[in-house]
């Protein structure tokens, strides 16, 4: 099988994770901070130049809104500039591959950040999502087997991007996430945007704007 690609862009530092074949070690790429679309394109260019890609997986989110959106879009340019598969797998699905062989609970609580000081959470059970995604309180999320970023302040062992990055791609390459046409980012909740405080432009540029 031909080279796999993995982009984790659901954190504000960006992991991706790749290897050319089955059966080798993964290498895998990080920014050191917060990343930029850019500076996330700069690392995919160095480190893929050349490569001929056989699939693109995204880490689809629960995330920061904006690195999701440049991580799927990123994906979804080298799938079809090179013509290859695209597949995505959540943020918690990777939380909880990441930690596969590292628990003996039955069920495992995969978190991740989601803003105003609150956690996105799913259960999986042997890698299954035991119901849907939602957001709870700290104080609300059980004190045994959790996992996830942000989970090592709650006594969970803590998961980040790299993890889920590398264990997106063994999820890949088990033939446990298939390919599809489009990826679409998972947002628990509606982003803060706001209105701009005032009319764009000059005073009353609006009012001179040529008929449509």
């Amino acid at each position: 099988m031909s080279a796999v690609l993995v982009i984790d862009t659901a954190s504000p530092a960006f992991a991706l994770a790749f290897d050319e074949g089955p059966g080798g070690e993964p290498r895998v790429v990080e920014s050191a901070t917060d990343f930029t679309h850019a500076s996330l394109l700069a690392a995919v260019e160095e480190h893929l130049r050349g490569v001929s890609l056989g699939a693109v997986v995204a880490v689809c989110g629960p995330g920061s809104y904006s690195g999701l959106r440049a991580g799927i879009a990123t994906a979804h340019g080298l799938a079809l500039a090179q013509g290859c598969d695209l597949a995505g797998v959540s943020t918690l699905a990777a939380v909880a591959a990441a930690c596969e062989v590292e628990t003996d609970a039955p069920v495992l609580t995969a978190v991740h950040p989601a803003g105003r000081g609150e956690f996105a959470v799913q259960d999986f059970r042997a890698l299954v999502p035991e119901g849907p995604m939602h957001i709870v309180a700290p104080a609300d999320l059980p004190a045994a087997a959790l996992a996830g970023e942000g989970a090592a302040a709650l006594g969970g062992r803590e998961v980040l991007p790299r993890e889920r990055a590398v264990a997106a791609l063994a999820r890949f390459r088990a033939g446990a996430l298939e390919p599809v046409a489009e990826l679409t980012a998972i947002y628990l909740r509606d982003p803060n945007i706001t209105a701009p405080r005032r009319p764009f432009g000059p005073a009353g540029a609006q009012d001179r704007l040529p008929a449509r």
